[in-house]
Formats: C-alpha cells, structure tokens, sequence
C-alpha cells in the first residue's frame, strides 16, 4: 500500500481525491507515526486499527460511487484486488486480533522512518522508487522465519558456548529428550530454563528449512543479464541490436518460469519484452510515443503480457501469493486488477502431472538396453480424445478442440478404458518411477552405509 499511494500516476488509487487522502489512505496515518500518545484512551485505542482494517476491505473488494452525488462532494471508485495478500478469509486468526494504536504506531515507523542514528534525526523512507528487488528482499526475509504452535511443551537448547538471540537459528526439544542436553546446552531466561507451553506460538529463524527448500532470491543483475541473452536468440536480435521478430510476434510469446520464487525473473522478462514491444511497434508504424506518455503506454503492454502470456509453478506457497502481487505491482496500469489463479501454481514441477507410463516388464528386464530409462515413457490420452483420434476424417488436434467447445458432452477419464487408460496391471506412472541417475548406487562408500536397503530395491527391479 504504501508503494502504491507513492505512485499516483499508475492510477490504481484515486489519488485525486480529497476524501480518500485525508480519510482513508495509509500515507495519511503516517503523518501520525510521530506524534505523541499521552492519554490512556491514545496508547490503547483502536484508531489506526480500525483505519488499516477498513482500507485493507476497500482494497480487496472494492469501492463503486453511486451515481447520484447529493451532497455535491467529488466521489471516488476503487477497483477490487482480489489477492490472496488482502483476502480475509486466509487470516481468520489474525481477523479476530485487534492491534492497539500504541503497537501499530511503532510498526508503522518501523516501515516509515530510517533507524535512528547518533546524533541524526530518522528520516522519512520513500516507496516511490520501490522495485522488485525490494520485494525480493522482502520474500527473502519472510522465507528465513517460520511459525508455528508447539503441539506440546517445548524447551529451548542451544550449542554450548553459544548465547544466541531470538533472531539467530533456535532448537527445540520435548521434555523427555530435554535430559540428553546438559546445563550449557539449555537456554535460560534467569534461573529457569525457556520453556514454551503447549499452544504457544513460537516464531524463529528457520534457516536450514530455507536452505532445503533453496528459497534464495535472485538479484537483479543476474535476472537482467539471464533473460537479456535468452531474448536475445529468442527474438532473433543481432549484433548491432536490431530484432528479427515483428511487434505482433514478441506481445504472443509465451513465459514460464518452473521455480518462480517471488516472480524475480518473470517481471524481468515482463520488462525486457515490453520495452522490445514498443520498440518494434514504433518501428512498424513510424509512429513515436510521446516521451510523457512512454510510461503509461509500457505499463499498459507490461500488464497485457503479465496477465495474458505469464505462468509460473513454485513449491513454497509464500511464493506464490508474493510473484502474485509483485506482478501486479510491477505491471500495474489504471483500475484494471489481473486474477492469477490459473497462471500461477503452488507444486512440484520437477515430478510433474503428465500421463505417461512405463511397462512394468521394463522395470525387471535383465539387459539394461531393455531397461526403463532407456526408453521414453508411453503417452497416454484421455479417452475422448483417443476416441477422437480414431474418428476420420478430424485430426487429433480438431478432436481436441472439439472437446473445449463441449465440455458436456466430452468426459476426461483416464482410467476406465483398457486402450485410453493406464492398464493397472502391467502400467505404472513415469512419476513413480526412478531416473537413472537416482538409482545409480555403485559407489562403495554409499553401497556400505545402505548395504540392506540397496539390495532391497534392487530387488524390486
């Protein structure tokens, strides 16, 4: 919010009136982050709450102004953002909190203000010139914290010799394992060692779930130089920069980026497409953009190619919702407000979902040139569309089209027909099955440490 109020001219807010600035805004309670809470009522009040609460309903679903304005004041509209970010319905705990004005004034200087320093005043932080690569830091930060509520109590331990704070890796133990630890090795608030009750909710660094899951943001030096040489053989661009495709070829092209993190590199071909866009359009109509106008003419095509040409899987949910709003953000053109539901995923891309199969014979062959990952994987249809394919005289691709045009009358099945489906007897799934680098046991050091379980699945070979 605070990135959007700082840029008007992207024309999501209505920046123009008074009502919303003055009543609504989140720029407005900043001028409050200073000011002193002296009474009571002041400090444990639910002003600011009461005010974040209700932009935050007018941001997800929206504002329309009646037609008819009897008062004579200028009215506004708000478009709906219907983002996972301000859905209410994914905070039902946090729904039923209310934060004191006192609390929300000190995270609102803490997302305001620069850190105080000796002898220097805070100043004040502007979202103007916000990036994607803010947003990435911030994506970053979130993945390094993990919450979650001790299902039963827990005590803290540390390595001994270490005094770590509440900002650096925590362990936790149940209080049977708690006598494997010794003094040294327990953390202590005074006397009594740091004991969470169960249903208490703890929130600590979680680095080494981060480094499994690899969720690492990339910086935008390496994002520009990647998608800049892969456009570069894709659109055909020579020496001297001229491009080999037309205007209409670049704004059809189609991206996916199978481990998206927060978008980082989606929003870089975003750009680098769009500015190529405009390039090649100007070219072709010998028509110059205005230079006033060159920006909101690049956020438009950035927004077409965002919402109608951008896909992106990624298996840490957090992703997903934030390369949900940083595309959006950095796409971001008038009240028009994209859905992202069918184009970005939260999954596992590396196994995937095709239908495609393996005999079971090739799983047990004796010769390895009959082995599975010799060969490439049966594909299998749905049974529509290998009914379809045996009609004359439509092709595949006709019976495929066939079947969107009439979903009612067209079934997917996968299973219940002997031709189109997998044959459950002598059929498995190319996903349930190894690659030949994942099986590939022959060092003797790993053969010693899983001598019993090497053999066992050898054995299912």
């Amino acid at each position: 919010m605070f990135y959007i109020e700082s840029r008007p001219e992207l024309g999501f807010i209505p920046a123009e009136s008074q009502a919303f600035l003055k009543g609504y805004s989140l720029e407005n309670l900043r001028d409050l982050e200073l000011m002193p809470l002296l009474t009571d009522s002041d400090k444990n009040g639910y002003f600011f709450d009461e005010s974040i609460t209700l932009l935050f309903d007018m941001i997800y679903n929206g504002r329309v102004a009646p037609r008819a304005n009897l008062t004579g004041k200028k009215l506004f509209s708000i478009s709906p953002l219907r983002s996972h970010l301000f859905d209410p319905s994914r905070t039902p705990i946090l729904n039923g909190v209310k934060i004191r004005n006192h609390v929300w004034q000190e995270i609102i200087q803490s997302l305001s203000l620069s850190r105080p320093k000796k002898g220097k005043g805070r100043g004040r932080i502007s979202y103007a010139n916000l990036g994607i690569n803010q947003l990435g830091a911030v994506y970053e930060a979130l993945l390094s914290y993990k919450g979650f509520i001790a299902k039963e109590t827990l005590y803290e331990v540390k390595k001994a010799g270490s005094n770590p704070t509440e900002l650096e890796n925590a362990y936790f133990v149940t209080e049977s394992q708690l006598g494997e630890y010794t003094e040294d090795e327990r953390v202590f608030d005074g006397d009594a060692i740091r004991r969470y009750k169960t249903g208490s909710f703890i929130y600590r660094l979680a680095g080494r779930d981060r480094e499994k899951s690899a969720s690492y943001y990339t910086p935008e030096v390496l994002t520009k130089s990647l998608v800049k040489y892969a456009l570069k053989e894709l659109l055909d661009i020579d020496e001297d920069g001229n491009i080999g495709k037309n205007a209409d070829e670049i704004i059809h092209l189609t991206v996916c980026e199978p481990a998206m993190g927060s978008a980082a590199f989606l929003n870089e071909a975003i750009n680098q497409l769009s500015e190529a866009y405009l390039h090649q359009k100007q070219l072709e109509s010998k028509e110059k953009i205005p230079h006033d106008r060159y920006i909101e003419e690049l956020q438009k095509v950035k927004m077409h190619i965002a919402d109608n040409n951008v896909y992106g899987v990624d298996l840490n949910p957090t992703a997903v919702e934030l390369a949900e709003i940083s595309l959006w953000l950095n796409a971001l053109s008038g009240s028009f407000v994209p859905w992202f539901g069918f184009q970005l995923e939260n999954g596992n891309s590396l196994i995937g979902a095709r239908r495609e199969v393996y005999e079971t014979h090739m799983l047990r062959a004796k010769k390895k040139s009959l082995l599975w990952y010799e060969d490439t994987p049966k594909r299998l249809y749905p049974k529509s569309l290998w009914l379809a394919k045996k009609r004359e005289p439509k092709t595949a691709i006709q019976a495929k089209f066939d079947m969107f045009e009439k979903p009612k009358q067209q079934k997917f099945d996968f299973e219940d027909s002997k031709s189109a489906g997998r044959k459950k007897d002598t059929q498995v799934y190319h996903f349930l099955v190894g690659d030949k680098a994942m099986a590939n046991y022959t060092d003797k050091v790993v053969k010693a440490l899983k001598k019993e379980k090497i053999e066992q699945a050898d054995s299912h070979l």
